[in-house]
């Protein structure tokens, strides 16, 4: 599976890297540490992912303003966007949704439980979840 992981904590990225690692093989993960580097990413390469972690609290362009702006673009509003963030606010979980958030989970700060997270999302998007064609 193809993630683009999005945080710009970059202790972060590097566990949920490796817990992406133990969860299985075949996953491919590009980085950007915030919604702006996200968005080059997605428009200066063919890379597609058919996932994006993407962390709500960054600096340059936080996670609302590139989710908006991931759901405007013809060619990014179908990838699903799963918000993993330490907020827990009600706020920030009714924002995502509405701004088209496909799943909203807080980050643990157990490292097994990450791993578990991790393994459960990978899995659901990976095995079960039918995605449209985002080449169309």
């Amino acid at each position: 599976m193809d993630i683009l992981l999005v945080d710009d904590d970059a202790l972060d990225r590097e566990l949920f890297i490796e817990a992406i690692n133990l969860v299985g093989k075949g996953h491919h993960v590009k980085e950007a540490e915030n919604g702006e580097e996200a968005i080059s990413v997605l428009t200066s390469s063919v890379f597609l992912p058919q996932l994006i972690i993407l962390d709500l609290n960054m600096p340059v362009k936080d996670g609302r303003a590139t989710l908006q702006e991931l759901r405007a673009h013809k060619k990014f509003k179908r990838i699903p966007v799963c918000i993993m963030s330490t907020s827990a606010a009600s706020f920030d979980i009714l924002t995502a949704y509405e701004n088209g958030a496909n799943l909203f989970l807080v980050k643990p700060l157990d490292f097994n439980l990450l791993i578990e997270m991790l393994s459960s999302l990978l899995t659901l998007f990976g095995k079960h979840v039918t995605l449209p064609n985002l080449e169309d």
